[in-house]
Order: structure tokens, then C-alpha cells, then sequence
């Protein structure tokens, strides 16, 4: 039985468990599982040399596989010389793998797959450990087959997401022959049971597609591809019902045909078939509500997420707040003015993280300008409030429980969210490297990387209801409309974008990205002002959720799809 002298070696194990475990990073797989502010959990190099030379010795006498294979990676990263914890952190990567397979042992949350994405990491893992040591190690022989060994088991099962997650880390190493992965590849997305599932049929013809430009046969890659693009169209076609949706799939397919030679025909029927859609785009983001008990705000928000899988968990962060209607925020303002006349009358000025003046109020009593000015300046003092409690009763709870509960991956983020239209082709990495930030707690990285897409992805959803946004000077120069200019009320797109959003989202992004009386994030983060402790203030972490909550939104009446989609993508279970 444990007693106080065992507490140390207990309290190290528990860390080594603990930290947040990205196998694609070859310079960081073992990350800080929370991150708040100025404090973080415990990585591998905060450990002590007599901490890792303890671990080393008694890393091959334990038994539990996981374990093993955590404490042999960590002992190798931290002193590569130690060519003996390379070899066993692979070979009991591949054993934890293997087990499963035989059904001799389970994964988190009761997973019984080898193709998991869980599986899957430790491969990952597994491969990168191979890859730094040059598959010199008998143990990478063992990895190599243990992987050939998977994907045409996949393959003779008929299991397209199994046979895509292996067959991905198949051809980053070359490990089987390439040619037989491509073929694999389209006998299954020409399988009869696939004809109605575009998402893994596409996904196969991507696989496909990848082997042939490995190959250098970009003639068969481009077929492969133009595949793909015709399942995107079939999407569409089963998206009835949803005009963003439908639109969102014909632009991503026009998109990937456009750099295929022999598609200009297609193309055109495309571009056609999306134009008839284009207009009957109109507030799809979903109108959902419930009801909250204030006093137990935090108790509602974290049983919304505990013992539910990760995607449940995020359809829960989505909807755990909801802008109010410029109406009720303006009502709001007025009654308060009202109710403190005295107040009201006292000039408010307004500073930037560096000290600036940026904004002046000079109070209700002046010009109907001025009293208009001071309006929309308490429309921000009461909105500043209203997310201080929805950041600290449902936010930030939220996504610490996950943090907690889920060994996050961006195959799983990707997973999730690469069917949102407010996603433009080819940043749904991006936006899935963001959530991925914010669910660690790294605000810094989190608001660095999705800020800067919140313009962009509005522009978008003009484009998908067939609406220029860049204007052309007498030169013939391009320009894009910027965030300020798209949300101007007296320009073109403002009253465009409350056609495709609910007026509230334009309403609230003016008044917490761009009016100078409230936050001003965009300005502030664009410029650099922001000093590092102040990514974690309320109205920072309620932007990011915000850009997050409007790529989630249009997707939360379709969640049952959503979750179908994760489950083949990652082979983890509902």
C-alpha cells in the first residue's frame, strides 16, 4: 500500500499522464494540458535529471502499456542519446495498438478500434520516433508492418474511414507500395455500399489523388481529384433545404475543379446551378435558446459537457451564449440613461492598452450626434458586463471541462467543422488550429490565429450569395472591403450581411471589434497593443469564442450529420 514517502513518484506519474499529447509535433508532442494567463500545467522540461534517470530505470518493468510508452518517449525526448527508450517507446506504442486489435485491451472512453484516431496518434507518435532515429530501430520494422497490416484490413472489411486515418500515415512514410494504396483507394469509393456517402467517398478519391502526385502522375491525380469535386456536388444535392449549405458545397466544388485542365465545361453548369441558388439565402445561422438559472449558471454550463463525446461537448460551447438584438441592447442603454440622468450628463473617455484617448463621450445632454455617441458607448458598457458572465459562468468553463475530458487532436477539430459555410476553402485548418488553442486556454495563439479570418469569412458568405466585395479603382487595383467598411450602415454590404446573419452578429462584431468605444479588438490586435496577460480578458476570449460560435452555428441543426461525420473520420464512437 502507497504511503507519504510514495506521494513524489505518484504526483510525477500523474503529470506524465496529464500533459496534452500531439504526436504531429516533432519539436512539442508534449504540451501544457491548461494554459491560463501567466500559469500552466507541467511539460517534460520542467522535470529535474534525477526525475529522468529514475523514469529510465524502471520504464521496462512497467506493465501498463500506455504508461510505458509515456514514460519511454518522454525519457528519449528529453535525452535522445538514450537510443533503448526510442526503441521501447515504439514498440509499446505499437503493442498498445495491437492490443486493442486483439481485443486484450481498451482505450479511452472504452474505444475498442485500431483505426481510431487514438490508435492512430500513437502510430503517429510511434513513426516520428522512427523517422528522428532513421528507421534504424528493429521496433520500426515492427511499426511498419503492424501499419501495412492495417490498412488492407480496412480495406478487405470495406471500412473507408478506418482504411483514410491509416492509410495517410501509410503514405507520409512510404511504408506500403504506393501504387497499391491508390488503387485500394478507388476500388472502395467505387464500392456500391459508398453511393450514397460522399463525405468518405471523396475522402478516398483525396487518398487516391495524394498517391498518384507521389507517384508524378498528375493526369491520374487530376482525375482523382475531379472525383472528388462531383462528391461535393452530390452534397450539395443532399443538402436540400439548406441554401447555404448547398451554396457552400458548389463553391468549394467549382473552387477544386478550377485548377483541373478539361473542367471549364463543368465548371460553367456549376457556377449556373449556383447562381439559381445564391438568392434564397436568408438567416441560416439558427435561432436556439435556453433557459439559464443565473445562480447556477456554472453547474448548467458544465453538466452541458461532462460524459458527452467531444462533439456534443462543442455543439454545447456554441450555444452556451447568444448575442442579444440591437433592439434589447439599445433598450437597455436608453433605460439606463434615463434612470441616471446625472450620469448620464459626465463626459466618458475611452484608452487603448497603451494609454491613448480613442474615444470620447461627451455625455446625453449635446447634439442629437452627441446623445446618439453616448447611446451606443452605454450599449457597450452593458454588453462589456453581459460577457464578463457569460466568459466566466459558461465559456471558460466549458472549454476547461473539455480540456479535461478529451484528448483533443485537429483531426477531431477538422473533423467537426469542415463542413461550415462561414469557412472559406482551405482555412478550416486554420480555424481548427484556433479552437484548438482555445480549448488548451492559449488565448494568445488562439485570438493571433482567428481574428484575422473573421473579415474574410464574412466576405465569403457574400460570395456564396453571389456578392462582390473588392472594388476596382481607376488603375484597375483590387480591394478587398475590410471589416469596417462591410459593417458600415450606410454601405453596400451591411444590409447584405443581415440578409445571410441575424442583425445581431453584425450589430455585436461592430461594437466588440470596431467601435471605439468598446473594446476595438481588431484594431487593437492588428496593431499589436495588446500586452500578453490581456489576451485572457473577457472581451478577448468572448471574440474568439464568437468567430468560433459563428462557424458553428449554421451547422447546429445539421449536429446529428455532424456527429456521423466525426464518427468516420475518427473512429471514435458517439
Amino acid at each position: 500500500m502507497a504511503g507519504p514517502d510514495d506521494r513524489p513518484a505518484f504526483a510525477l506519474l500523474a503529470a506524465l499522464t496529464n500533459y496534452h499529447f500531439d504526436p504531429d509535433n516533432r519539436t512539442e508532442p508534449f504540451r501544457p494540458k491548461m494554459v491560463f494567463g501567466d500559469r500552466r500545467s507541467l511539460v517534460p522540461t520542467d522535470m529535474m535529471v534525477e526525475q529522468i534517470t529514475e523514469l529510465w530505470q524502471v520504464a521496462p518493468s512497467v506493465m501498463n502499456l500506455g504508461l510505458r510508452a509515456r514514460i519511454a518517449d518522454v525519457v528519449w525526448f528529453l535525452q535522445r542519446r538514450r537510443m533503448d527508450m526510442a526503441e521501447l517507446a515504439i514498440q509499446s506504442y505499437c503493442e498498445c495498438v495491437i492490443s486493442v486489435r486483439d481485443g486484450t485491451a481498451t482505450q479511452a472512453h472504452g474505444n475498442e478500434s485500431p483505426w481510431s484516431m487514438q490508435s492512430v496518434m500513437l502510430l503517429v507518435r510511434a513513426a516520428s520516433i522512427s523517422h528522428a532515429t532513421k528507421w534504424s530501430l528493429a521496433s520500426s520494422d515492427n511499426l511498419r508492418s503492424l501499419v501495412g497490416s492495417l490498412v488492407q484490413a480496412a480495406y478487405d472489411r470495406v471500412q473507408p474511414g478506418d482504411f483514410c486515418r491509416i492509410a495517410h500515415l501509410d503514405l507520409d512514410h512510404k511504408i506500403s507500395a504506393v501504387d497499391q494504396i491508390a488503387q485500394s483507394a478507388e476500388q472502395l469509393a467505387n464500392h456500391l455500399s459508398l453511393a450514397e456517402q460522399p463525405d468518405q467517398r471523396m475522402d478516398l478519391w483525396k487518398i487516391a489523388a495524394r498517391a498518384h502526385r507521389i507517384q508524378r502522375n498528375q493526369t491520374e491525380s487530376d482525375r482523382c481529384n475531379t472525383s472528388a469535386a462531383e462528391c461535393l456536388v452530390q452534397k450539395s444535392d443532399q443538402s436540400v433545404g439548406s441554401a447555404m449549405l448547398q451554396s457552400s458545397f458548389l463553391h468549394d466544388a467549382i473552387t477544386s475543379l478550377r485548377g483541373i485542365r478539361g473542367t471549364g465545361a463543368r465548371r460553367a453548369e456549376l457556377e449556373a446551378k449556383l447562381r439559381a441558388i445564391q438568392p434564397t439565402i436568408r438567416e441560416e445561422m439558427g435561432e436556439f435558446s435556453h433557459e439559464i438559472d443565473l445562480t447556477e449558471i456554472v453547474e448548467h454550463a458544465l453538466a452541458t459537457v461532462r460524459g458527452h463525446s467531444l462533439p456534443k461537448a462543442i455543439l454545447a460551447l456554441a450555444k452556451c451564449d447568444k448575442p442579444p438584438t440591437p433592439a434589447v441592447i439599445r433598450k437597455t442603454a436608453v433605460e439606463h440613461i434615463s434612470s441616471h440622468p446625472l450620469q448620464g450628463m459626465m463626459p466618458m473617455q475611452v484608452y487603448d492598452y497603451q494609454g491613448h484617448v480613442v474615444f470620447r463621450s461627451p455625455g446625453s445632454g449635446g447634439t442629437p450626434e452627441e446623445s446618439e455617441h453616448h447611446t451606443r458607448y452605454m450599449m457597450c458598457f452593458h454588453r462589456n458586463i453581459a460577457r464578463q458572465l457569460a466568459v466566466a459562468g459558461a465559456i471558460n468553463p466549458i472549454r476547461r471541462t473539455i480540456a479535461d475530458e478529451h484528448p483533443v487532436s485537429m483531426d477531431e477539430l477538422i473533423a467537426v467543422l469542415e463542413n461550415s459555410p462561414f469557412i472559406p476553402p482551405g482555412h478550416v485548418h486554420i480555424f481548427a488550429r484556433g479552437m484548438f488553442h482555445f480549448l488548451a486556454g492559449e488565448d494568445i495563439e488562439a485570438a493571433s490565429v482567428l481574428m484575422p479570418q473573421l473579415e474574410n469569412s464574412l466576405r465569403h458568405l457574400l460570395l456564396l450569395k453571389g456578392i462582390e466585395t473588392s472594388v476596382t479603382d481607376d488603375f484597375g487595383i483590387q480591394t478587398e472591403a475590410s471589416l469596417s467598411i462591410l459593417l458600415n450602415p450606410n454601405g453596400a454590404w451591411r444590409s447584405k450581411i443581415d440578409e445571410i446573419l441575424p442583425p445581431r452578429y453584425a450589430h455585436e462584431i461592430d461594437l466588440l471589434f470596431l467601435f471605439a468605444g468598446g473594446p476595438g479588438l481588431r484594431n487593437q490586435v492588428a496593431h499589436g497593443k495588446i500586452p500578453a496577460g490581456e489576451f485572457w480578458d473577457h472581451n478577448m476570449v468572448y471574440g474568439v469564442w464568437m468567430i468560433l460560435h459563428l462557424a458553428l452555428a449554421p451547422l447546429i441543426t445539421h449536429w446529428e450529420h455532424v456527429e456521423t461525420l466525426f464518427v468516420n473520420r475518427t473512429g471514435l464512437g458517439k
